[in-house]
């Protein structure tokens, strides 16, 4: 995949707000991590001739993330952290040039000047939509700065077009369709895609990355954060129920925070060597051995704006009970059961059909593997540069 971006043969700089390297990695951390990573390939690869990318980072803290670039140069200044440095010190750095911020906030400053080339990748409005699963603080901070974003960015990015139709029927006087651009998230590189055609025969064979239905543990999935809106209560709840009456290990992979035990979600002591709660999962390798030692993945969420976990479960041959809301079905298609994620009878209709039916969890398995192979960060970043760093 080539991309143009010479202009009179004068090379050019692209800078990206680096801050993501410094936050434990959840959807949006992810989103960027990937998405930069795919940058610095294609940039390695000379598809990119001409253009330079520097990602900066404050000096001061440990990277969470450290990337192993090829071509893009990572920075690190600044005497301060967090939102401060972002605020404060990463206009100076960045000066006229152009500036792509993938965290949904970006620096004011920059923002109300006239002429500055600021992109920003807004994720979704969850503050807005659930503004009880959010501190004062936070909701303080977004609420002023995400209707600047939106108003003042070059280009706005959000990641699917259910999200840019919330976005455009929420705030239709601070931006119009022009400047909103829907790019899916990736998520589908890796063992699934490497295999070519799913063919269920192949699976069943087994392979090291796509292990076969035989190959893997009793054990449904889940990886995301506990909170509300992503259904703690029901998602503990079908645990229980699956574990006490089908001998299922459920693990639950993602950060609890105060919101899990505010939802109501309990676990019987007698249950917790089967329910497990695994805590934030930051190192890569980790997460991918859940996905591929589990049968099921379950995924109820009430809201999502393009989750990365269905995609990547599928990736890695492990099919899907997904929650029956828009943009679920805009990004997992045909190739996930779905269920009521109002009714855990639902959710456990669904995963017994999976547990119980081999036949059953063979096409999905393969329809999971093909709808994988459809997401690329290497699109996603692509379609990125050519509204930022246009030919």
């Amino acid at each position: 995949m080539t991309t143009a971006v010479r202009r009179r043969g004068v090379p050019r700089r692209l800078h990206v707000d680096g801050r993501f390297l410094m936050q434990d990695v959840t959807g949006i951390q992810r989103v960027a991590i990937e998405l930069v990573t795919a940058l610095d390939e294609l940039l390695a690869e000379g598809a990119l001739p001409g253009l330079q990318v520097v990602v900066w980072a404050p000096a001061r803290g440990d990277l969470v993330t450290v990337p192993r670039f090829r071509s893009a140069v990572l920075r690190r200044s600044g005497r301060l952290t967090s939102h401060a440095w972002e605020q404060l010190e990463l206009p100076g750095l960045v000066g006229d040039e152009p500036l792509l911020c993938l965290g949904n906030l970006a620096p004011l400053s920059l923002l109300l000047t006239r002429h500055r080339q600021v992109h920003t990748m807004v994720h979704d409005l969850s503050y807005s939509y659930f503004p009880q699963a959010y501190s004062r603080s936070f909701r303080l901070l977004y609420s002023t700065l995400v209707p600047v974003v939106l108003a003042r960015s070059q280009r706005v990015f959000t990641v699917s077009r259910s999200e840019r139709d919330a976005i455009l029927e929420r705030h239709p006087r601070l931006i119009t369709s022009a400047r909103l651009t829907a790019v899916q998230n990736g998520g589908g590189e890796g063992a699934g895609t490497a295999r070519g055609s799913a063919d269920p025969a192949t699976l069943e064979a087994g392979h090291p990355d796509v292990p076969a239905r035989d190959l893997r543990d009793r054990r449904c999935l889940y990886v995301g954060s506990m909170t509300r809106r992503k259904n703690a209560d029901g998602l503990a709840r079908a645990a229980v129920e699956l574990a006490s009456t089908d001998a299922v290990d459920f693990h639950l992979v993602g950060g609890t925070g105060a919101q899990f035990g505010a939802s109501g979600a309990r676990v019987p002591e007698h249950l917790h060597d089967r329910v497990r709660l695994l805590g934030q999962v930051n190192d890569v390798e980790a997460l991918e051995e859940q996905y591929r030692r589990a049968s099921v993945f379950l995924f109820p969420s009430h809201y999502e704006a393009s989750p990365l976990p269905p995609v990547e479960a599928m990736r890695f041959g492990c099919p899907v009970v997904a929650a029956d809301i828009p943009s679920l079905r805009e990004r997992c298609g045909d190739a996930v059961l779905y269920c009521d994620p109002h009714d855990v009878g639902s959710m456990t209709r669904q995963v017994r059909r999976l547990l119980d039916d081999p036949a059953l969890w063979s096409r999905m398995q393969a329809a999971g593997l093909d709808r994988a192979a459809g997401f690329s960060w290497a699109s996603q970043a692509s379609t990125v540069l050519r509204h930022v760093v246009p030919a």
